[in-house]
Formats: C-alpha cells, sequence, structure tokens
C-alpha cells in the first residue's frame, strides 16, 4: 500500500514537471490552476503515504523530504504569484520520490522505537530545514539565472514568469532564516530520543558529521545574510555554495560508509 501510493504521487508530481517545463520546450504554459492542482493532489496522497511510514533510514526520509519540498514550492507560489520556483523543485521533488521507492519504504525492525515523539519531531524539523535550505538554492538560482539574462538583454518569453530579482532575494533570506531553527531544533531534539532508545536506535558516525557540518553552513549562510548584509549577487553565490558543499560532502560520506542504512 505504501508503495502505491507513492507510485501515484510520483505519477502526480511528474505531470507536474511536464507542465512546468512545458515553457522550455517550445510549448505553451499550462493554464494555471492546472499547475497547482497536480502538486496539491499529489501532496495531498503523499501524506497520507507518509503518515503510514515510520521515517527510519534513506527511504522515507527522502520521501519526506521531498513533502516538504512541494508543500514549499506551493507556499512560495502563492506568495510570489509565479511559477518560477516550481521550475526546480517540481523535478526534484519527483526524483526524491522515486529515489525513495527505490531505496525501499518498507518498516524496519526499528518501528516501534521510530514512533517515539521525539523521534519524530527531530525528523520532521531536521527535514524541514534541508528543504528551507534546498529552497534557498532554488531562488539563488533563479536569482542568478534571471540576472544573467536582464544583464546580456535576453529576457525571453520564458523568464517573464520569473518574480523580481528583488522578491527572489528576499524568498533567499526568508529560507535561510527560517531553516536554522528548525535544523537546530531537530539537531536538539535528537537528543530526547537518542537517551530514551539509546539502545534501540543506532546512529552512524557519518550522520552526525553530515548533520553538524550542515547545521554550519546553514548557519555560515545565515551570518552573511544577517550579520554581514549580503544581498542579491553575493549573497545567492553563498547560498549555492553552501549547499553544493552539502550534498558534495553527503556523497563523500556515503561512499565512504555505504553499509550505513540509517544514513541519510
Amino acid at each position: 500500500m505504501i508503495v502505491t501510493l507513492h507510485l501515484i504521487v510520483l505519477a502526480l508530481y511528474g505531470l507536474a514537471t511536464a507542465l512546468v517545463l512545458a515553457p522550455f520546450m517550445g510549448l505553451r504554459a499550462a493554464p494555471r490552476a492546472l499547475a497547482i492542482a497536480l502538486p496539491c493532489a499529489g501532496a495531498a496522497v503523499h501524506v497520507v503515504a507518509i503518515s503510514q511510514l515510520t521515517l527510519v533510514g534513506l527511504g522515507p526520509a527522502l520521501s519526506m523530504l521531498a513533502l516538504c519540498l512541494v508543500l514549499l514550492q506551493l507556499a512560495s507560489e502563492r506568495l510570489l504569484r509565479g511559477s518560477a520556483v516550481s521550475f526546480f523543485a517540481a523535478p526534484l521533488a519527483t526524483g526524491l520520490v522515486g529515489l525513495a521507492i527505490l531505496s525501499g519504504l518498507a518498516p524496519g525492525a526499528e518501528a516501534a522505537a521510530a514512533r517515539n515523539m521525539w523521534f519524530v519531531l527531530h525528523v520532521a524539523l531536521s527535514v524541514l530545514g534541508l528543504a528551507l535550505m534546498a529552497l534557498a538554492f532554488i531562488a539563488a538560482a533563479l536569482y542568478l539565472l534571471q540576472f544573467r539574462e536582464l544583464k546580456a538583454r535576453r529576457f525571453g518569453q520564458v523568464f517573464q514568469l520569473f518574480p523580481p530579482l528583488e522578491r527572489l532575494d528576499q524568498l533567499n533570506r526568508f529560507a535561510l532564516v527560517a531553516g536554522f531553527p528548525a535544523l537546530t531544533l531537530g539537531v536538539l531534539l535528537a537528543l530526547g530520543y537518542g537517551a530514551e532508545f539509546s539502545g534501540g536506535l543506532h546512529v552512524a558516525k557519518a550522520q552526525v558529521v553530515w548533520g553538524i557540518f550542515t547545521w554550519v553552513v546553514l548557519g555560515w549562510a545565515v551570518w552573511v545574510r544577517v550579520v554581514r548584509h549580503w544581498a542579491g549577487r553575493r549573497a545567492a553565490l553563498a547560498s549555492i555554495a553552501g549547499f553544493g558543499a552539502v550534498l558534495l560532502v553527503y556523497v563523500a560520506l556515503k561512499l565512504t560508509q555505504p553499509g550505513a542504512e540509517r544514513f541519510l
């Protein structure tokens, strides 16, 4: 049942991705109502699927990350009144759901311990922090892409869907500032369930290293934006560099410890 629901989600997200990418292929843009209805329907089914998972393992974590990303995409589109965020968020969420299915979604042996309230909150807040960091990366990428097109005077029809540069910069700042406390609370809540289930849930050292590294990078990105008052192109480059560093460290740690199934 869980896999079936995720296959439905994958189909809905895939259709939504095809619609938002249609202008890049020379096709007419889909009606805005349909472009929003498909990810909304997918998110609704996704919530049902997530409610049946134990959130232990790579597959459930990827599924949760995809759901958070789609919800943030819909919220951003509501605020920005445009579909620019979905150009990156929709394909990324679709790919994450596909990887979650391939990684496995069946409940593991640690299902009882995983229902601990502290663990669920830890995973939810940590994944939300990562999703907000991804949203900051998307806003930064859109900012630089539109900045380059404007500077070269190549502002085509596709880029008319993009919101103003100032609004993208604000979205980047909001995502970073909101993501840091969410990730911080997720790390702190790990201490709450860790003591109670010290013998039930094993946390790989690679997961700890990557979690701390991600927290430091996100904290640095917030510091340069809030304290150093970076904005515009420089802030966008910092967000992209930080997100890229987090992904590279993840891949490096994953390759050095391929057997750590619970390492996100």
